[in-house]
């Protein structure tokens, strides 16, 4: 009786799914969400068909949609049976979705290139004081900046509106430092071919992990299942191997970490 509860239950889900026009929300995020050759792809949604895999095909492109962070999020409170990805567990957002992963360990905080000369101090408006500084409007790494900074920083700040802007900016020296997060901004270098060790991440912010935030109407039977393919993909095969998780995260990131 268990059981076939379980799979009715599985089947309503893939057919809540399945009448929705949309049913993932994401922002421009390499690698973890991004187009190419008209296709929205990325490491992100590798994990959440991954984590799905039980429960229904593979997720096709006109149930996804791309926007800014902002128009998104919004998009994916007003519609709680679909998923964001991929999130930053903070804690102004915990409880408004439920939460599968972490499908990644990411770090917030303040990147330059080697050589630049960053002052020593112990808290971050004393770091950043004397530089010229470039945020991305929106992110979680510019709403941890200025949750700690608080708003009469007296700071040299270019907010810009994608992380490419920032990225170019600290490239070609018209700022000295990008607050941004350690996985997209290697997964830039790699695609541009640049040298991820000619980069630092300076100081940390925070140390967090993104997930596949899931709408509050997302049966919670659901949730488990999917944490628990995720959990089961982290697992080393069989022959004392890699795992398929690492083995999905080395496609993107060719085992390149950006260091101290």
């Amino acid at each position: 009786m268990c059981f076939k509860w379980c799979v009715l239950c599985c089947l309503g889900f893939i057919f809540s799914l399945n009448a929705a026009s949309v049913i993932v929300y994401t922002e421009p995020n390499p690698p973890f969400n991004f187009r190419e050759k008209g296709m929205i792809q990325g490491l992100g949604f590798d994990l959440l068909e991954a984590s799905m895999i039980s429960l229904r095909s593979k997720i096709a492109q006109d149930e996804i949609y791309l926007g800014t962070w902002k128009e998104v999020y919004k998009e994916a409170l007003d519609h709680p049976n679909t998923f964001l990805i991929s999130t930053t567990k903070i804690k102004e957002r915990e409880p408004y979705f439920q939460w599968i992963g972490p499908i990644a360990t990411v770090r917030l905080g303040v990147i330059a290139k080697r050589g630049t000369d960053i002052p020593k101090g112990h808290s971050t408006i004393e770091i950043l004081r004397p530089l010229k500084i470039a945020t991305v409007k929106e992110t979680s790494s510019e709403k941890v900046l200025f949750n700690e900074i608080g708003e009469n920083h007296n700071l040299n700040i270019t907010r810009v509106s994608t992380p490419a802007q920032g990225y170019k900016m600290l490239e070609y020296g018209r700022v000295d430092a990008l607050i941004y997060t350690d996985v997209p901004f290697v997964y830039y270098l790699i695609s541009e071919g640049q040298d991820v060790s000619q980069y630092k991440m300076v100081h940390v912010l925070l140390n967090t992990d993104y997930y596949i935030a899931a709408g509050k109407s997302v049966p919670k039977e659901q949730i488990q299942i999917m944490q628990a393919q995720l959990n089961h993909l982290k697992e080393p095969d069989g022959k004392g191997g890699s795992s398929m998780y690492d083995r999905i995260m080395a496609n993107y990131l060719k085992g390149v970490v950006l260091q101290p």
